[in-house]
C-alpha cells in the first residue's frame, strides 16, 4: 500500500493543524499535531530526567510532594534538587510549565511561593515558550532562573533510542522526531516513528500496544492494535485502526 487519495499532509513543525481521520462508530478522531502533541505529565518527566544528569553533586526527586512550612499541608513539587554541603543543605524547587505561550507575572509568582512554603532555597521554572518582559523582570529581581526547554528537546530526553543507526544501509541515523497523537472520547493515542535520510527505511513505534518494527521503503505493516503502517517516497504514513483516511507522520 502506497499513498492513497485522502491522505492528508503533515503540518510543518511547529504549527497547529486540527482535522479528522474520518468516523469511527461516529466517534471523531481529532489530530494535534507538532509541539502540542506532548502531555504536560511527559515534559514534567523529560524536565526531571535532565536534571539527573545533575546526580553526581546532589540528589534529584521528581513529583514528590513537601509539608508546607506554616500548614503542614503536602505541596506538589515537580523536581526537587537537593545539595548537601558540610554544614548544611541547600535545596532548589524546579517547575516544569509546558504552555502554548510566553508565561507571565503570575506564573513567577506563584512558582515563587511555591518555593517559600516548601523552604527551598533557590527555585527553576523550566519551560518552552519563554516568558514576558514582565515576567523575565520580575524573575531577575527575585533571583529566580529561566531555562528553555523546547518540546523537541524533551522528547529526545525521554524517548528510548532517539537517535540509532539504521538498521539496513548501516551507513547513517533514524531520529525518531516524527509523531503525533489521536484524543479519541478522551483517551489519547501516541505514535513514534522515523526514517533513515540514506536509503529511507522507516521506524514505527505503536505507543498504545508497544509495536516497534522496521519497515522498508514502499512496504507496509500493521501492529497489534490494528493500525496500518506504511513507507513510501512521500515519508511514513499511518492508517488508524477502522478509518478510511490516513495521514503523513
Amino acid at each position: 500500500m502506497g499513498f492513497e487519495e485522502g491522505f492528508q499532509q503533515t503540518t510543518p513543525p511547529g504549527f497547529v493543524n486540527t482535522g479528522t481521520l474520518g468516523e469511527i462508530n461516529k466517534t471523531k478522531i481529532i489530530l494535534f499535531w507538532g509541539a502540542i502533541f506532548m502531555k504536560w505529565q511527559e515534559y514534567q518527566n523529560a524536565v526531571g530526567e535532565l536534571y539527573n544528569q545533575m546526580d553526581q553533586i546532589g540528589e534529584i526527586k521528581k513529583n514528590i510532594t513537601i509539608p508546607d512550612k506554616i500548614t503542614g499541608q503536602p505541596r506538589q513539587v515537580d523536581v526537587y534538587w537537593e545539595i548537601n554541603g558540610k554544614n548544611h543543605r541547600i535545596g532548589i524547587l524546579i517547575d516544569a510549565k509546558l504552555r502554548k505561550s510566553k508565561l507571565d507575572v503570575k506564573d513567577v509568582e506563584e512558582v515563587f511561593a511555591l518555593a517559600d512554603s516548601v523552604k527551598a532555597n533557590k527555585a527553576i521554572i523550566v519551560t518552552n515558550t519563554g516568558l514576558t518582559e514582565p515576567a523575565r523582570k520580575k524573575a531577575e529581581f527575585i533571583g529566580m532562573d529561566i531555562k528553555i526547554f523546547s518540546i523537541e528537546e524533551a522528547l529526545e530526553t525521554i524517548v528510548e533510542d532517539y537517535w540509532q543507526l539504521c538498521p539496513s544501509c548501516e551507513n547513517d541515523c533514524i531520529i525518531m522526531d516524527s509523531g503525533s497523537s489521536f484524543m479519541i472520547d478522551g483517551l489519547i493515542f501516541w505514535s513514534i516513528g522515523g526514517r533513515c535520510r540514506t536509503c529511507k527505511t522507516a521506524i514505527s513505534w505503536c505507543q498504545e500496544c508497544g509495536h516497534y518494527e522496521t519497515i522498508e521503503i514502499n512496504k507496509h505493516i500493521e501492529c497489534t492494535c490494528g493500525h496500518k503502517w506504511g513507507n513510501d517516497e512521500n515519508g511514513l504514513w499511518l492508517i488508524f485502526n477502522g478509518a478510511d483516511k490516513g495521514f503523513y507522520l
